[in-house]
């Protein structure tokens, strides 16, 4: 653990910005704004530490974080009240982990998982964090696995994150994560792979056992344990009607923009399928372990009733929420919640704010929502399906427009002229969030669901439509679907062609209006330039099926994405792209 196979070329203008930051926790929106490729990201988001929220943490616990790295997850269970030593075998990244957990309860320590003893902490740890690491424990996994149950005291708990060797990602051709080629690990690792190498469910779950830790939860991050924006549990495959609620859940399981050498077939579809042949569980993308010598000490470590975590995406620390599945009676009910309670809302005037979370948990509606009967239409390339779908949305928003207040002040979703308004609730009025409340064919209405946000004086009815459509586009793309276009067909290409099938009229130039109020919608969510987020949207745009983001060319446009922060940068940036 001791060489530079663990950098990734980033570290020292990361020290830096470490250093130089005010702002060091968790939260901070300091760091985040530092994002602006793959190495920074993994380094920098926030989300990283979704991957812990199901884990009991706090004051008086002693936590062993193995392979520590930069102490993103240092940090976190230092906040939590827990007092950590990280060991880290990099000395640079170890120097970072001790900049950005300065002043908490953090002993990092260079070296490697073997040099932390029972000699040397004697009463051992409540917690032994094993995140990204045992697929480089070389060709004895389960020395080190019994090595580090050595080191959990009587009650505590082992917990281990991993690529699963059998996930789907890499069934549909993604590379192996660790060596950059497709279908090595699902081929058993054949030839020299240095001793590093992932593991099955069933081959994990025997080398914790033969550690001495056979009492096991099993979760499963998605799309993976790195960024995971939903952690289902075995309880999560097991509702009624459990591929709807996984689907719904998950959405696109792989991240396509990370495949590498193949985008492969439509992901949803194929997850959809596993589900609903019980294999869910086995062919996740990445495993989180937490493991015992007895249940008691598990139910600890990760209890609770939660069926599913749903996280937000990347916004300002103050609006990142939470949605937590949890089982009652029988029933599953959704309780949301704010990630971090304790940063303050906005206090600068804006036309776009969070509603506060529902007072009580909201019962979860079963069923398929429009989404994906959409979804199920386009990969059938029925189009006349999807046209009866698309009615239904239609005749839902006519239902709620009306003519804007007297004195509705205008904004980036209410422009000037608006005559058809919907209610300020509706911001995120995509088919995501609509649930018949009877199946589609049959009379009745539609239940809009996680109405997070409010928008002064309302929003433009053609402006939802066209967001409506773009967001369908969006994850039909990012899913693989097979619809009835040609695979070159853009996200742009495939929303104008959605638009075309709704009954009301969108207007001249949807797709400008759309961006142009969409990069001010994100510049209040996520901070940063309008400008920056109108050039990403213009990117997602541009992408299709057939074409792979992890082509050769997509990774060296990603390389030179640090080019908009230079004067003229943005010229820049979209010169490497050929526009």
């Amino acid at each position: 653990m001791g060489d530079l196979r663990w950098r990734d070329g980033s570290e020292e203008r990361l020290l830096a910005v470490l250093r130089s930051a005010t702002d060091r926790s968790t939260a901070s929106d300091e760091l985040a704004s530092h994002i602006t490729d793959w190495p920074s990201r993994y380094h920098l988001d926030r989300r990283r530490t979704n991957l812990l929220r199901p884990l009991s943490i706090g004051p008086g616990m002693t936590v062993l974080d193995v392979g520590a790295g930069t102490g993103v997850n240092s940090r976190y269970l230092a906040e939590a009240g827990a007092s950590v030593v990280a060991v880290e075998g990099d000395a640079l990244r170890a120097e970072m982990a001790g900049v950005r957990c300065q002043g908490l309860d953090v002993e990092v320590r260079v070296g490697s998982a073997t040099s932390v003893t029972r000699d040397s902490n004697p009463e051992g740890f409540d917690l032994v964090v094993c995140i990204g690491v045992l697929e480089y424990a070389g060709t004895d996994p389960d020395a080190f696995l019994s090595h580090l149950a050595s080191l959990v005291r009587p009650g505590g708990a082992l917990v281990v994150a991993i690529e699963n060797q059998m996930g789907l990602a890499y069934w549909l051709g993604a590379d192996e994560d660790h060596l950059g080629r497709p279908f090595v690990g699902i081929a058993g690792y054949p030839g020299d792979t240095g001793g590093i190498r992932t593991h099955s469910r069933a081959g994990l779950a025997g080398l914790l056992s033969g550690a001495g830790m056979s009492a096991q939860r099993w979760l499963y991050p998605f799309p993976d344990y790195k960024l995971p924006v939903a952690i289902l549990t075995d309880d999560a495959y097991r509702v009624p009607d459990a591929v709807n609620f996984v689907d719904q859940i998950v959405g696109p399981p792989v991240d396509r923009l990370r495949m590498g050498a193949s985008a492969g077939p439509d992901s949803r579809a194929s997850h959809r399928e596993l589900v609903a042949a019980g294999l869910g569980p086995d062919m996740a993308n990445s495993f989180l372990v937490v493991a015992g010598a007895d249940q008691a000490a598990v139910d600890t470590a990760c209890g609770g009733d939660v069926v599913a975590w749903r996280f937000t995406g990347d916004r300002r620390s103050c609006f990142m929420q939470e949605r937590r599945v949890t089982s009652v009676a029988g029933r599953c009910v959704i309780d949301r919640r704010r990630s971090f309670p304790d940063d303050p809302q906005p206090t600068e005037p804006s036309w776009l704010s969070l509603r506060p979370a529902p007072a009580s948990p909201t019962d979860y509606l079963a069923g398929p929502n429009l989404e994906q009967t959409a979804l199920a239409c386009l990969r059938a390339h029925d189009l006349t399906g999807l046209g009866d779908v698309l009615a239904r949305f239609d005749a839902f928003m006519a239902g709620l427009a009306g003519p804007p207040s007297d004195d509705a002040a205008p904004h980036p979703y209410l422009p000037t002229g608006s005559t058809a308004v919907l209610p300020g609730d509706c911001v995120d009025l995509g088919l995501d969030n609509l649930v018949p409340l009877v199946p589609l064919g049959d009379e009745g209405g539609l239940t809009l669901i996680d109405d997070e946000w409010s928008a002064e004086g309302g929003i433009d009815r053609e402006l939802a439509a066209i967001r409506a459509m773009w967001k369908l586009a969006w994850v039909t793309v990012a899913s693989g679907t097979d619809h009835p276009w040609p695979r070159t067909a853009t996200i742009d290409e495939i929303s104008v062609s959605l638009m075309g099938l709704l009954s009301g009229s969108v207007g001249a130039d949807p797709l400008e209006r759309l961006y142009a109020a969409e990069a001010e919608l994100l510049a209040v969510v996520a901070g940063g330039s309008p400008a920056d987020h109108l050039e990403n949207l213009r990117t997602a745009g541009r992408r299709s099926v057939a074409g792979s983001s992890g082509s050769p060319l997509a990774a060296i446009r990603s390389r030179l994405s640090w080019l908009r922060r230079l004067p003229g940068g943005r010229w820049l940036a979209r010169a490497t792209r050929g526009h």
